[in-house]
């Protein structure tokens, strides 16, 4: 089992260094935190992202802390993955192609007690990755102008959470996951000169780094029925979060020649405090499972950007809160027959109204997505695909609509390490 994670940690940072550049992302990471990339789990992405009611011992469910108390009291449980995300950007005036990827999840969980269980790991939370030009004609003798914007960045977490199921009330759990937000924001905006040799060009540039605590709040309820199937009700809630940064502003002049830039002269260099305000989310959820059969799922979440602030500014124009619809299902033919009717069947579709409004058109996405879980010959391991089409946006208004492709693989072990072995 050590041999097989450190096999797999290994496999996955050689894919991360092959594909770790970023060629292009959504150019709506340009607001709030950037493009969203926490895709849950590979197990919950491929069944339209539910969570809230999804409860499994053999993975992580990271998003709903109290999920954690389904774990074995004697099992450690390890989870790791990447995802890469092919985009297609189209307006009514250009094309452009570009890919995203990296580690999706590195997670752990395990027994405590028969009552608490402990959940840990590292996922990415955003994308920042954008240019966008203008170029305007000004004279006769100076020529034209050109503004670049551009910005790139991220914010990663790290978290431990803790679950308990009360031996009085067994059907409930409770979960808590603290979590440690931490990355950077940075953006530019450059004014050249193309046609003028003798015309300096100039930068302005900030770069946030990010460094803060916030809590995720997680409760399930199970009922088994009699026939010995369960339903479950979940629901989570994540604080509101208040991000100090360390912030770095530089304004510079350059000149362009042969590929290289020149600094020429530096105009203002500021470092300042401040913060990101980031706004507080509930979920629900309900599933209906009949074990080693089938699983059907329904969430609903609501994230309250309208109250996003970047260095005390709010954008009440822009940013509004936004609202998430999640379906999805699991069915597995037959656990006892040949390989193919081993392999769990995935599917969901994933709605959201959207945090963007720009030019009165409100910026919604809609994704459908489909997955595979290959089980091995030991119980409980899996290899885990999934497979997501969707799109965001549109190109009336002079907007850009943009289409994805995800793939994402996991590989999920399950492995019974807290328990005495008996020699005769």
């Amino acid at each position: 089992m050590r041999k097989k994670i450190v096999f797999i940690l290994l496999f996955v940072a050689f894919v991360l260094e092959i594909g770790a550049q970023n060629t292009v992302s959504s150019p709506y990471s340009k607001y709030g935190i950037g493009d969203d990339v926490s895709f849950t789990n590979t197990i919950n992405a491929s069944m339209g992202g539910i969570y809230n009611g999804l409860r499994r011992n053999n993975f992580v469910n990271y998003r709903n802390p109290a999920s954690f108390s389904a774990i074995d009291t004697q099992s450690f449980v390890f989870d790791i993955g990447f995802y890469s995300n092919n985009v297609f950007l189209r307006s009514n005036t250009a094309k452009s192609t570009g890919n995203t990827g990296g580690i999706s999840h590195i997670l752990f969980a395990f027994p405590l007690s028969k009552t608490l269980k402990m959940a840990g790991g590292l996922v990415p939370v955003s994308v920042i990755d954008y240019t966008a030009s203008e170029t305007f004609q000004t004279d006769s003798l100076i020529g034209s102008h050109k503004f670049i914007y551009g910005g790139e960045g991220g914010i990663n977490k790290v978290m431990l959470g803790l679950s308990y199921q009360p031996s009085f009330f067994d059907n409930l759990s409770l979960g808590l996951n603290a979590e440690y937000l931490f990355g950077n924001y940075y953006r530019s905006s450059t004014l050249t000169f193309p046609d003028s040799a003798n015309m300096l060009s100039s930068r302005v540039e900030y770069n946030y780094s990010i460094s803060a605590i916030n809590f995720n709040f997680g409760l399930q309820y199970q009922q088994n029925l009699n026939n010995g199937d369960a339903i479950v009700i979940g629901a989570n809630y994540v604080l509101p979060s208040h991000l100090p940064t360390q912030n770095q502003y530089r304004h510079y002049t350059f000149t362009y020649n042969a590929a290289v830039e020149t600094v020429r002269d530096s105009v203002k260099y500021e470092n300042t405090e401040g913060s990101i305000e980031l706004p507080q989310s509930f979920g629900v959820g309900l599933s209906y499972e009949r074990k080693n059969k089938f699983l059907i799922g329904l969430d609903f979440g609501y994230t309250q950007w309208s109250e996003f602030a970047l260095q005390g500014i709010r954008y009440p124009e822009i940013l509004k809160d936004n609202y998430t619809f999640n379906a999805g299902a699991e069915y597995k033919p037959d656990i006892y027959g040949n390989y193919l009717e081993k392999i769990a069947y995935r599917f969901g579709v994933n709605y959201q109204t959207g945090m963007l409004s720009l030019y009165n058109t409100d910026i919604s996405q809609l994704g459908v997505s489909l997955g595979f879980g290959l089980p091995i010959k030991k119980q409980g391991t899996q290899v885990n695909i999934y497979l997501e089409y969707g799109k965001q946006g549109t190109k009336e208004n002079n907007l850009i609509r943009e289409d994805y492709f995800r793939v994402g693989v996991s590989f999920s072990a399950k492995d019974r390490w807290f328990f005495k072995r008996k020699y005769q």
